[in-house]
Order: structure tokens, then C-alpha cells, then sequence
């Protein structure tokens, strides 16, 4: 048990990055864990103490099945439905999993993560110098210099801002150097590559946790307001100085213009979201209590962009990119109601600024991907929160 505990972990740890493979194997064998005595105890000890956390999920993970009843797609329905399984034990069996390993294993995991993520990151940063005008051709036509090893540039920046959260909640790290090195060499990777998801989680979630700090403890005004102020001229500096960032805002102000005026979008990656927001209102007022079926979503969505005025190539449509907008337009406002119980319960359930902040990071990117419509984002997300909740409990620490 004990090894398949260890090897499940790790082989999340090094393919959340590089393997869609190494995520099933160990997610599967998680899903074994329940099968041995030693581990069904404290699964129930970490299952009664953060059931807050637990049941969201598997109350989602139900109405996706409902959504069977009226649903046009059964095969998407089944791929939902597959996609979904870690809803119902992922959270809980990486509780207590983690709850269950050796301080070694701990430093081993966390390494095989770091080492396989900044691998992909530094490979992919490497790569833009080489051919650095290509990059930036690249940026100013609204893509990305694609990521060594085919990940999307949205996850692997959820991916790194786990890092972050890792290599400073976790007293596994060694000295306070080795810190500022991991975190330093994900700040650079988001700003060299100039991921704009990353960039605005990362600024989104130091505000979140400044305004956090000021309002528990009501003191520090001028040093919160002070600090925000730091973070926007920081954010305008590197804009102005780092050309890779120069090209992503001069590309977003085009894409603005371009859906503002109405014209083609086929490249405007902002302005598609924007337009595909706009869909996703009207097959929202279909039926906002029940939505239209998980699996309907893209039918629903395409069919009403083909409605808007605006100029398309029928293949680069898209979804509006919106884990929330997503719940509601596939499950109603009793689907979108269940996920923000997720989201209260995680706050009632007691933290400190790190927790809080974690919580920020993955709420705003869920603002700009549907991050648990694939399987790397489920794993990431369920597998890392696990992880936070159980040295919460096991330190007995405010994260």
C-alpha cells in the first residue's frame, strides 16, 4: 500500500507536466487506496473534518449524470462523465494521502514536481531566444510560443503558480534561498513567456492577499494601499520595458478594437472569448435553472455565435472559456449555485493568507479557462488542494 501510495503521487507530480498518461496512472491508483484498511481510517478522519470541501463535488459530479435526461450528445455526455470521475474521491484520498507520507517522500515529490514543471518552462524559454523574432511574431498575432511537451500555456501557468504556493508552504525546502531561487525561476518563466493568464493571476492574487491582510486585521491601510500601488507600477514598468509583455498589450488593445468595431475575430483571442461570453448569455436564458446539459455546451454555444454580428471562421470558434459561466450554461443555477458552495465552505472551513490566496489564484483563472473541463485541470486542482488541506491539518497551522 504503501508504495502504490508513493508512486500515485509522484506519477501526478511529474505528469501534470508532461503526461497525460502519468495523470490517470496516478490518479488511479489513488482511487485504489480506499481498498486497504490503513488507509480507509484516515480517509475517514480527513472525510469527516473537510466534508465542507468533499460534498460540492459530488453533488456536481450527480447532476452531470442528471444531466443525462436531457441531454442531445451522449457520447460528450460519456467523455464528461469520465473527465469528472476524480469529483467524486480525489480530494479526499490526496488528504489523506498526504497525511500518510514520510517527510522524504515529501521532499521527493516535491522535487519530481519543480524539476519536471521548470524543465518544461526553461526548455520553452530557451527555445524563444533562439529564434527570438519568431516569438514575438508569435505574441503579436495573439498565440503563445508553445510549450515544450504540448501543455497549454493557461495550465502550465496554474501549474507554476503551485509552485509558488508549494516552495512556500511547504517546510520541505531546505534553506531560504533555495526558496527565492524556485520562486524567482517561475517569475521569470511567467514574465519571459509572457503568459498573460499567469501574469494576471499572479498580480490578481497579491492583491487579493494584501486587501486580505488589511481587512483581518484591521491595520496597515497606507502599507496594503502602498503595496497595490507597488504591484500595478511593477506590472506597467514590465510592460513597458519587457518586449515580450509589450506585444501581448498592444495585441490585447487590437483585439479590443477589433470586437468593439464588430469586425473579424478569427484572430482576436480576447474578442472571441468576449463574443463567445455573449453566446453563452443567451443559451443561458434557454433554461437558467436546470442549463442546457454539460454535454450541450459547445452545440448551444457555436450555435448562437453563428447569431452575432460579427466576422468568423466557423472553426475557430470557441467556448467562453469560463469555468463558472460554463456550470451555468451546463447545469443552471442549481450547478453554478453548488460550485460557489464549493468556494464558501473553502473560506468557512478557516484559513489564513495562504489559503486565501490559493483560493484567489485558482478563482481568477477559472475566470479566463474552464479549467475542470480537462484532465490536468481537475488533477491540479483537487490534487493540490488536497495537499494544502492536509499539512493545514497536520501542522494544526493557519496556511
Amino acid at each position: 500500500m504503501n508504495w502504490l501510495r508513493l508512486l500515485s503521487l509522484l506519477s501526478i507530480a511529474i505528469g501534470l507536466s508532461i503526461s497525460h498518461s502519468l495523470i490517470s496512472i496516478g490518479v488511479g491508483g489513488l482511487a485504489l487506496l480506499p481498498f486497504f484498511q490503513p488507509f480507509r481510517q484516515k480517509l475517514r478522519e480527513t472525510f469527516l473534518f473537510w466534508r465542507l470541501l468533499y460534498f460540492p463535488f459530488a453533488l456536481l459530479y450527480l447532476l452531470h449524470g442528471l444531466s443525462l435526461i436531457y441531454t442531445d450528445d451522449i457520447h460528450q455526455w460519456l467523455i464528461e462523465m469520465r473527465i469528472k470521475v476524480p469529483f467524486l474521491f480525489l480530494l479526499p484520498t490526496a488528504m489523506a494521502a498526504w497525511l500518510m507520507t514520510s517527510e522524504n517522500e515529501k521532499k521527493l515529490i516535491h522535487l519530481a514536481y519543480h524539476v519536471s514543471l521548470l524543465g518544461v518552462g526553461l526548455a520553452t524559454f530557451l527555445r524563444m531566444l533562439f529564434n527570438y523574432e519568431w516569438a514575438l511574431e508569435e505574441i503579436r498575432h495573439s498565440r503563445y510560443v508553445p510549450m515544450v511537451g504540448g501543455i497549454s500555456h493557461i495550465y502550465y501557468s496554474a501549474l507554476a503558480l503551485m509552485g509558488l504556493f508549494f516552495s512556500w508552504t511547504f517546510p520541505i525546502y531546505g534553506s531560504f534561498w533555495i526558496r527565492v531561487i524556485i520562486s524567482c525561476l517561475y517569475l521569470v518563466l511567467l514574465h519571459g513567456l509572457a503568459l498573460r493568464t499567469g501574469l494576471g493571476a499572479l498580480y490578481g492574487t497579491a492583491a487579493i492577499m494584501i486587501l486580505f491582510w488589511v481587512l483581518r486585521y484591521r491595520q496597515g491601510w497606507w502599507w496594503g494601499l502602498i503595496g497595490i500601488g507597488l504591484l500595478v507600477g511593477m506590472l506597467i514598468a514590465f510592460i513597458q520595458w519587457v518586449p515580450p509583455l509589450q506585444r501581448r498589450w498592444w495585441s490585447l488593445r487590437e483585439d479590443l478594437a477589433l470586437y468593439q468595431q464588430g469586425r473579424d475575430l478569427t484572430h482576436a483571442s480576447v474578442g472571441r472569448r468576449l463574443a463567445a461570453l455573449e453566446a453563452s448569455w443567451r443559451v443561458f436564458l434557454k433554461n437558467p435553472l436546470f442549463g442546457v446539459g454539460i454535454a450541450d455546451n459547445q452545440a448551444e454555444v457555436f450555435a448562437e455565435i453563428s447569431q452575432l454580428p460579427y466576422q468568423w471562421k466557423k472553426e475557430t470558434y470557441i467556448l467562453p472559456h469560463n469555468q463558472f459561466v460554463e456550470y451555468a450554461i451546463g447545469l443552471g443555477l442549481i450547478g453554478v449555485g453548488v460550485f460557489i458552495a464549493f468556494w464558501v465552505g473553502a473560506l468557512w472551513g478557516g484559513g489564513g493568507i495562504g489559503w486565501v490566496g490559493w483560493l484567489g489564484a485558482w478563482f481568477l483563472i477559472m475566470q479566463v479557462e474552464a479549467i475542470l473541463e480537462r484532465q490536468i485541470g481537475v488533477t491540479a486542482f483537487l490534487w493540490g488542494t488536497g495537499l494544502l488541506r492536509a499539512h493545514f491539518y497536520l501542522t494544526g497551522r493557519k496556511l
